[in-house]
């Protein structure tokens, strides 16, 4: 006996919806599928979906997968119920404080097949909303910003990532445009201090949310009148807790589990979930989030593991590679490449078939030897001057 499963695919979002609709609640497992993943991504997202499909004792049926990075550069998916989903809608749903009765409208312009372009179907579908769905929402200049409210006594949320609200607020017609919402969710990425400040300007109802695909996106909320420390206020279905190395544990109601490389569901040990974000928790239960315990880079939204590239790299010839994020106003992070001369010809048209779009490196840089020291630890004062163009 097997698990009968089935794979969203579909490239538009509105199509990509319409599938979910179909398959949500019902008796079939989804895999929602990144239609943009490398060929490598796609044959490890397969190898999953048959280890699991495979499996003698199918167990509750009509989870949801979400894809999410996993360590080492692999695809892991997150199995989710709609009963986690909607915990995690039903939170935020409580912490806006709508009217009794008040549908929440969303407008989605974040891929369908991310935790974060989901949810805003989901909370439009637990209170009884509307949705719209924009098949281009990167909003470069000149992009049409689409009409979306009929009545004015509808509530109309967004979910934005930095980069997007960055290009609207670069936009006269866009500020207007961002007006028209009730709410703004920003989330995604960091939120640089100067974004904010120019949010807080425009007068835009905002906030900045914590969470993950794990969690079903938001456990915690910060908003403007929350005060300066950008510090998340726990949703109603959620707790923080302090590992001993200082990493976040959360519980919550919208914790989903991880589908391991056996093809098999892990539930979360004590039925937490130890995330890789090191932080502190404040005298009235805020999260503050420190930074990362891992590596990861995270570029409008997309998340990139450096040793992915790396090895992508070092099979297309490099001697030796070294991946890094650096610092962008625009995306927030982009992915910079170290690489030890000389140069391979023709190495970024090599790693393109290995690597998604988001993973590719914005620059190669060569170097005489990676920035290490005799220790082996990342010489920060060597890289600083290979990436300001200077020879260390």
């Amino acid at each position: 006996m097997s698990v009968d499963v089935e794979r969203i695919t579909e490239t538009s979002a509105s199509a990509y919806f319409s599938r979910i609709g179909e398959i949500y609640g019902g008796e079939k497992d989804a895999f929602l599928i990144n239609p943009f993943w490398s060929e490598q991504q796609r044959a490890e997202a397969e190898i999953l979906i048959r280890l699991y499909s495979e499996k003698k004792i199918p167990g509750t049926p009509g989870k949801i997968f979400i894809a999410s990075g996993g360590s080492g550069g692999r695809i892991r998916f997150i199995a989710h119920s709609p009963e986690t989903l909607e915990a995690s809608a039903r939170a935020l749903l409580a912490a806006l404080n709508l009217p009794s009765g008040m549908p929440l409208n969303g407008f989605v312009c974040l891929p369908p097949w991310h935790v974060s372009g989901l949810m805003p179907w989901v909370r439009s579908r637990v209170s009884g909303g509307k949705i719209f769905v924009a098949e281009n929402g990167s909003f470069r200049e000149n992009a049409l910003l689409p009409e979306f409210r009929k009545n004015a006594g509808e509530f109309w949320m967004n979910s934005l990532v930095p980069t997007q609200l960055t290009r609207l607020l670069n936009r006269p017609e866009g500020i207007e445009w961002l007006k028209k919402f009730d709410f703004i969710l920003l989330g995604g990425a960091r939120v640089p201090v100067a974004l904010i400040a120019r949010a807080r300007k425009e007068g835009l109802n905002f906030g900045i949310g914590y969470g993950m695909t794990e969690t079903a996106s938001l456990v915690a909320l910060w908003r403007p009148q929350d005060g300066e420390m950008l510090a998340g206020t726990p949703l109603p279905h959620a707790k923080f807790f302090l590992a001993t190395d200082a990493r976040i544990a959360i519980e919550a109601s919208s914790l989903g589990e991880t589908l391991n490389e056996d093809g098999e569901i892990l539930p979360n040990p004590c039925g937490r979930f130890l995330t890789n974000d090191e932080g502190k928790i404040d005298d009235v239960g805020r999260v503050i989030v420190l930074g990362r315990a891992d590596r990861y880079i995270n570029s409008g939204g997309e998340k990139t593991d450096p040793i992915l590239v790396e090895n992508a790299l070092r099979a297309a010839g490099a001697q030796d590679a070294l991946v890094i994020g650096e610092p962008d106003s625009e995306w927030g992070e982009r992915v910079v490449a170290l690489v030890k001369i000389p140069i391979p010809e023709n190495l970024m048209e090599k790693i393109k078939k290995d690597l998604p779009p988001w993973m590719l490196p914005k620059r190669l840089i060569g170097v005489p030897a990676l920035p290490f020291d005799a220790k082996g630890k990342l010489d920060r004062e060597k890289l600083c001057v290979f990436l300001a163009g200077g020879i260390a």
